[in-house]
């Protein structure tokens, strides 16, 4: 299958770069007779890498140990489902997967009866293939996926222990699909440009794209989160890790992004602001991509440094450089006649996540930084991050629970006063309740802010003005429950290292947890203890709680599998710490509210999808969605 592959990726290239010449030769001397192999070429090229990526996962699942990435990454034991992850658990694997992503994206483009005026599909099928064909070049001369081994061993050394989870085998295709979904408006906008545009069609288009790489985006931070949470054995969701700011880079941009692609038309600053989130925010996917894979910052995700990241790295400064330049050069096309007096509050809610995303690159690299100018490395813990944020957050979120009435009319803003008059009351009650529970400042205010946002939106929840307000609607309802979720998870923290022997009752919380004791048993290549806790509330057993620890053959540290027994309430966290015979060490704490960021998470996937859908009726309550 490694022929097959590389042979694959050979022919993929060619195609690719055919694809480009004929596209470009199609423009230039206007011969429709070109058009069509054009897009057979890049059509082709799509199947190729089709091919290529299915050539690793029969080699992965046929055991094919003479090729060096399933040798690395598989093994004959590994799990069905966890041999097609390992497909992204590597370096070259997970750039197969991007560009795959990326080619299917610009053959889906290219088909869209949409941009089939004027050759707009060839000329954004020009930018796209472009990126496609710089990840096929990598794959083929830097990072060889399909590399071969002279002394093929039995067995693979399998799957890193804490990769074998289900958050790992979405987390990473989600986030490339998000990185993969900002190359379209970025291809729109540079060809809108390159056109000469001067009506902003390219603006229109750039929306449901942004919208559903957004989508993905924050599907995969999610669902990374939740990986960390239930794999990582520390109790946290997000540690501010150098790898996770970078998919949080393109986030707070794309969103930024979001909200200035809802200014009117006549704004004079949207099509500047709107090009350059564009272009930012696709080369912060690109320095994601080069902090992961350079080597230059330490994190638990981070693949090993390299060329590849130098690649990367030179990639960026020639994006950024083309972008910069080719927004200067067209600045007339990015001139509009109007105002700038509406849309104040989204103008200043992008700015403050701009400086967000700021604050959070500067504290990320600073560890380079002091490396290079002082000679020694300093690393800002989380408490940095915390300051940082902490306070714009609590910003954006007070100007998310006054939007909706910012929008009403000047006729309905006669009703103001009683139309804040809940979401006040709501928002003191629930600051109220959070300081009697001795909590500090930063915590009422987010509770506070989050119940006030709750009675802003109400009336928009349930009389929406459209399909596109009412998933807005939902997106920031979802915000404002992972808001609470967070805010829970961070204050109302409970913390208990105990040693017990068997029968032994522990009085945590509202609960009493029985120790049970440990077993253990014996695999090919590992052995698991494992303990289990009856939890008991109220005099009433509610469930049970279960924490484990793996040794494998061959690695030097253990995979703990955390116990976790979750409510709506608060979860209780188990990691069995160590032990010396039946005695066990038992690491107990309980987080609050940590299932309201799960649940707001979906929230706001629903709110998005239901922004992205198109025509048709929805009758909520008395009025209709159109």
């Amino acid at each position: 299958m490694s022929y097959v592959g590389m042979i694959s990726l050979y022919l993929a290239g060619v195609s690719t770069l055919l694809a480009i010449v004929l596209s470009t030769k199609t423009l230039r001397a206007k011969r429709d007779s070109l058009a069509k192999w054009a897009h057979r070429f890049g059509a082709v090229s799509t199947f190729f890498i089709v091919l290529a990526t299915m050539s690793l996962i029969v080699a992965v699942l046929r055991n094919d140990f003479s090729i060096a990435y399933v040798s690395r990454h598989s093994a004959r034991n590994l799990p069905v489902l966890y041999k097609v992850s390992a497909l992204w658990a590597g370096q070259s694997g997970s750039l197969l997967l991007w560009v795959l992503i990326m080619s299917c994206m610009t053959a889906t483009v290219q088909k869209m009866k949409r941009y089939q005026e004027n050759h707009l599909y060839l000329r954004l099928g020009i930018v796209m293939h472009l990126v496609c064909l710089l990840f096929l070049v990598l794959l083929l001369f830097v990072t060889p996926v399909f590399e071969r081994l002279v002394d093929i061993p039995y067995n693979g050394s399998g799957l890193n222990p804490m990769l074998q989870s289900l958050g790992m085998v979405f987390h990473p295709p989600l986030l490339f699909l998000g990185f993969s979904g900002f190359l379209v408006p970025f291809a729109l906008a540079v060809v809108g440009l390159c056109t000469g545009d001067t009506q902003g069609t390219w603006l229109k288009q750039v929306r449901p794209w942004v919208l559903f790489a957004w989508l993905f985006l924050t599907a995969g931070i999610v669902t990374g989160g939740q990986w960390a949470y239930n794999e990582l054995g520390w109790g946290g969701y997000w540690a501010w890790d150098p790898v996770e700011n970078s998919s949080f880079f393109p986030w707070l941009t794309s969103t930024a992004l979001l909200h200035i692609l809802l200014l009117p038309e006549h704004h004079r600053s949207k099509r500047v602001w709107s090009y350059t989130l564009i272009a930012l925010t696709y080369a912060l996917t690109i320095f994601a991509t080069f902090l992961t894979r350079s080597g230059i910052l330490d994190s638990v995700h981070a693949f090993a440094g390299g060329v590849l990241g130098q690649v990367f790295f030179a990639v960026l400064v020639l994006l950024a450089t083309f972008s910069l330049t080719l927004g200067v050069s067209k600045r007339h096309a990015l001139r509009t006649a109007g105002s700038e007096t509406t849309g104040a509050t989204l103008v200043v809610g992008s700015v403050l996540l701009l400086m967000l995303c700021a604050g959070v690159l500067f504290g990320t690299l600073f560890p380079v930084i002091t490396r290079t100018f002082a000679g020694r490395e300093v690393v800002l813990d989380a408490s940095f991050f915390n300051q940082l944020s902490v306070p714009l957050f609590l910003v954006i979120f007070f100007l998310m629970g006054i939007a909706p009435l910012v929008r009403e009319k000047a006729s309905d803003r006669k009703v103001l006063p009683r139309t804040l008059a809940l979401p006040v009351l709501l928002g003191i009650a629930a600051a109220a309740y959070t300081y009697s529970l001795q909590s500090g400042l930063a915590a009422c205010l987010a509770f506070g802010l989050a119940a006030f946002g709750f009675g802003t939106h109400l009336r928009d929840l349930f009389f929406p003005r459209s399909r596109r307000h009412w998933g807005g609607v939902l997106v920031h309802l979802g915000v404002l429950i992972v808001l609470i979720g967070v805010a829970g998870s961070s204050v109302f923290i409970d913390d208990v290292l105990v040693s017990v022997e068997p029968g032994q009752e522990i009085t945590f919380g509202d609960y009493v947890l029985e120790y049970q004791g440990l077993r253990a048993r014996y695999g090919s290549d590992q052995y698991t203890v494992t303990t289990t806790l009856a939890i008991m509330e109220n005099g009433t057993e509610v469930g049970e709680i279960t924490s484990e620890k793996t040794f494998w053959e061959g690695r030097h540290q253990p995979s703990t599998q955390v116990g976790i027994f979750s409510t709506i309430k608060e979860d209780l966290y188990l990691n069995l710490a160590g032990w010396e015979n039946q005695t066990a060490q038992l690491h107990l704490q309980r987080f609050a509210l940590v299932s309201w960021i799960w649940v707001g998470s979906w929230v706001m996937y629903a709110g998005a999808l239901v922004a992205l859908l198109k025509g048709g009726q929805v009758k909520l309550w008395s009025r209709p969605i159109r």
